[in-house]
């Protein structure tokens, strides 16, 4: 059995019903009248982020819990650099306080307010929507592709797995507050795998600045025509292997996994011509990076419980995912190579 109880216990609720109070005085730091009606967003767990609407207008506010003042600045530059790209959607756009800069700092975290980009989640069961996707993730890539590392909050050049965890440690931990001994093995031989999978791919494939953490969670669709409208939340941008790009987005948006994950993965890699845009060394090291990339993302959650700032049941979620990883790793990775590099066939 797990729960919520102990070091994580899950406090966004309270956390966000705590900053309904000093929330106004924080938006008139940007001219945004008292009267405005702020409100929850559907979506995120990684930070505080409101919707707020006056009238026709509306922005997104924003309070980094994962991020310093200097991250976020550099994520703005990152952001400025991308809105003078030619994209055919749109990114966050900070607004400017009175003196120029773009973030508040508060007890909570540093604070962005943006105008809002329109659009909905993407219905990742349509094959036409995984194939926008990823044209949209290719088209990223390009506008990244000459953007300097300090331009951007983070620092992948090392991996993904920054620093190699105790895992034994954080077992130990993890199971004192409720998880089932299980998840706890899979967090041990996710670990080890992981740290296989990396010696095969450091300093062997090539680097530039990457989005990171692209998936239906992050991108914006037109509710008509599907069309990709929004890229958002740069804060896990940095530079790192090009390739993990296309990788992260078929973890996240669900394309390898289900018995039919060939036909979705290639509809992703065909809509942004991946199989001519990646080297043949690339297209050999992306399922050992999605194992690489699911271990980093699992550590994220565990440092976030360990902070108080996550539940015990989003660790385990993120544990069970980790597992499903491992075995698809272990019984199908092996053909994605293959499934991307034909992806422009019929």
């Amino acid at each position: 059995m797990y729960g919520a109880g102990g070091p994580g216990q899950d406090r966004r609720v309270d956390d966000l019903r705590a900053l309904s109070e000093p929330v106004r005085k924080l938006l008139a730091c940007w001219g945004v009248r008292a009267g405005a009606v702020v409100a929850r967003t559907a979506y995120g767990t990684n930070n505080h982020t409101l919707q707020v609407t006056d009238g026709m207008r509306r922005w997104s506010l924003r309070i980094s819990q994962n991020l310093t003042p200097a991250q976020v600045q550099a994520e703005h530059r990152l952001l400025a650099q991308l809105a003078q790209a030619g994209l055919p959607f749109a990114v966050p756009a900070p607004v400017a306080l009175p003196d120029g800069a773009t973030i508040v700092n508060t007890p909570d975290g540093p604070a962005s307010l943006c105008p809002w980009i329109p659009g909905v989640r993407p219905d990742l069961d349509q094959e036409a929507v995984l194939e926008r996707l990823g044209r949209a993730a290719a088209q990223l890539s390009d506008a990244l592709r000459d953007v300097e590392p300090q331009d951007t909050p983070q620092d992948w050049e090392h991996g993904p797995i920054q620093q190699p965890p105790n895992d034994g440690t954080l077992a130990r931990e993890l199971t004192a507050a409720g998880l089932d001994p299980g998840r706890a093995w899979v967090l041990r031989a996710g670990t080890d795998r992981a740290a296989q999978a990396w010696e095969t791919i450091a300093g062997r494939l090539p680097t530039q600045v990457v989005h990171a953490d692209l998936g239906a969670s992050n991108v914006l669709v037109s509710p008509d025509t599907k069309a990709v409208t929004g890229v958002l939340d740069f804060e896990t941008a940095g530079c790192g292997i090009r390739a993990l790009e296309l990788a992260v987005l078929l973890a996240v948006s669900g394309a390898v996994r289900g018995p039919d994950w060939p036909r979705r993965a290639a509809a992703v890699a065909r809509g942004g011509a991946w199989n001519q845009r990646l080297t043949s060394t690339e297209l050999s090291a992306l399922a050992d990076l999605i194992l690489v990339w699911a271990m980093s993302t699992t550590l994220w959650r565990v440092e976030r419980w360990r902070r108080g700032q996550s539940s015990l049941t989003e660790v385990a979620d993120r544990l069970d995912t980790l597992g499903e990883t491992l075995h698809w790793r272990t019984t199908e990775g092996d053909e994605l190579e293959h499934t991307v590099a034909t992806s422009g066939r019929p």
